[in-house]
């Protein structure tokens, strides 16, 4: 008996322990950000977006990943958390992408460069800016959510000075803790959701190269509007903060260009909202992927990402948040056979002139909007 109890009383006490670690890792380490300080809060508690507890959605939305019940359709947990863990064969390339040389040091205006999941670097007006750069993987815990193995690596060396980083939420595949301790020498100012400059300040960057944006607030840099606008999403990087930063997306209007970056979210009217307020855009990056019929609420279907497309009224979209990671129970390669799918029904019924050309880049690979790539490298 005294034996049984000693075991008991060890066991327990690795259980105590173990829990302990995972506590202080989450409330300690910088990579979970930090909470905003008090100008931050007032500027929070005034947003028409935050109920006092959380930010909000202009839609009722179901803000988490894997979603609830819905209806009589019960999700399957275990059966997710398999697909992640021993995803089938297929769900993954089973070879590295074929990616282009990262050759953007002399990066021209109006040209464009996807770097995978949701990392556009593109050059208007001589300003060089980013979107949510990701350079490593999509998680808190090393050596998981890794990117796919890729001929031809992307990396932070291989950038220019950034005049402008733009990010649409905290989520870890949109805000990376250690891209952002790497690139901040590189970087001219990041603008971000409101909420989010707390993240940053923990991790080195200095505050007057950081502001903040609720809905429809804006900011002119060299001749250049960046609109931060509604998107169906949330946010949270630890186990108390969800919803406690804001999410969006960007609306960037140069002299000769407007460029449409969706961020994260599920379908919704404010879609076509901001294609009427903006008169549409010549190039919009949607996001395409990571996506379930239970968590479609803040992650649309592909038909729903050309839909979107059609509502902000672009001249050409590039579908991007797929071909990086595996975050969803899909194939690596579903998203962008789909919407192409999705796409061509839509231009089929369309004079070619009204219809919307689809930009399918390599990673690493410059394109413009008049010779958009549409090679299909996924199937080669």
């Amino acid at each position: 008996m005294k034996t049984l109890l000693r075991i008991i009383k060890i066991f327990l006490s690795l259980i105590v322990g173990f829990i302990t670690i995972i506590i202080s890792y989450v409330y300690l380490h910088p990579i979970f950000g930090d909470s905003p300080n008090e100008k931050s809060k007032l500027r929070i508690e005034k947003s028409p977006n935050f109920d006092g507890e959380h930010f909000k959605n202009l839609l009722n939305t179901n803000a988490t990943s894997i979603g609830l019940a819905q209806e009589k359709r019960e999700i399957n947990r275990l059966a997710l958390l398999k697909n992640f863990i021993f995803p089938p064969k297929g769900k993954n390339p089973q070879e590295p992408l074929k990616t282009q040389i990262l050759k953007v040091k002399n990066l021209k205006n109006e040209q464009f460069v996807w770097l995978g999941h949701s990392t556009v670097l593109f050059k208007t007006n001589n300003t060089t800016i980013l979107t949510d750069p990701v350079f490593n993987n999509a998680a808190p815990i090393p050596f998981v959510i890794e990117p796919f193995e890729m001929t031809n690596k992307p990396t932070i060396k291989d950038l220019p000075f950034i005049d402008v980083i733009l990010i649409s939420h905290d989520h870890y595949d949109h805000l990376d803790y250690k891209t952002i301790k790497k690139i901040v020498s590189k970087v001219g100012h990041f603008y971000v959701p409101l909420g989010i400059k707390a993240h940053l300040l923990r991790w080195g960057v200095a505050k007057e190269k950081v502001s903040e944006y609720d809905w429809y607030e804006d900011i002119s840099f060299n001749n250049i509007n960046f609109v931060f606008t509604p998107s169906r999403h949330f946010s949270g990087r630890g186990i108390s903060n969800h919803r406690k930063t804001l999410w969006g997306s960007w609306v960037i209007i140069a002299p000769k260009i407007k460029v449409y970056f969706s961020g994260d979210g599920g379908y919704s009217p404010e879609f076509a909202k901001i294609g009427k307020k903006f008169n549409g855009f010549d190039i919009a990056f949607m996001e395409d992927g990571a996506y379930n019929e239970s968590w479609k609420d803040v992650h649309m279907l592909p038909e729903q990402s050309v839909q979107a497309s059609i509502d902000v009224k672009t001249k050409v979209v590039v579908p991007i948040h797929w071909g990086k990671f595996d975050l969803s129970t899909h194939k690596w390669n579903e998203p962008i056979q789909r919407f192409i799918k999705a796409m061509n029904r839509h231009n089929n019924l369309l004079e070619k002139e009204k219809q919307i050309k689809m930009a399918t880049p390599k990673i690493g690979e410059n394109f413009n909007i008049e010779n958009p790539p549409s090679f299909k490298w996924w199937e080669d």
